[in-house]
């Protein structure tokens, strides 16, 4: 392949275009998902919402918290959907599409609440990252690290595919 056909980190172009139109996916997508966040505390915690342990979800009725794990069930089977659709190689190419919209959509879910809430205040901040299949508690840092090497090891899987 000439150099012209090659893009940084090795990726061809069409690689590196699926790779956009998933993020721009992923960006919409965390929207959605941080807009819903957002009424939900404006309904269940019209105090403000402040994590100081997992069992701040007794707040919210067991009808809507079976919901809210529906919800985050749907929102990977989306994310696993767009991913396999794209993805023409094989399961290598698949997995590092998915890895990729994760972690952009979870990226832009703190990027998309911090827009609309000004929350978190900071990345230290407590935040309640999933709900399957417990309560999963951790500063909001965590989910944006992991989130960020999810995409370099993306990037390298598809180098290698």
């Amino acid at each position: 392949m000439t150099g012209g056909a090659q893009l940084r980190l090795g990726l061809d172009r069409e690689q590196f275009r699926k790779l956009g139109w998933l993020a721009a996916f992923a960006v919409g997508m965390a929207y959605v998902e941080a807009t819903v966040v957002v009424y939900l505390r404006f309904l269940f915690y019209p105090n403000g919402f402040v994590v100081e342990n997992a069992g701040l979800t007794e707040a919210v009725p067991s009808e809507v918290l079976g919901i809210e794990v529906g919800r985050e069930a749907a929102t990977i089977v989306m994310l696993a959907a767009v991913a396999l659709l794209t993805a023409k190689r094989n399961w290598w190419e698949r997995l590092a599409f998915f890895i990729w919209t994760f972690a952009v959509w979870d990226i832009f879910y703190y990027i998309w609440l911090y827009v609309i809430l000004r929350w978190p205040p900071n990345l230290m901040t407590l935040d309640v990252l999933f709900l399957i299949p417990n309560v999963w508690v951790a500063p909001v840092i965590l989910p944006v690290v992991v989130s960020g090497i999810m995409m370099v090891v993306a990037a390298v899987i598809l180098k290698r595919t």
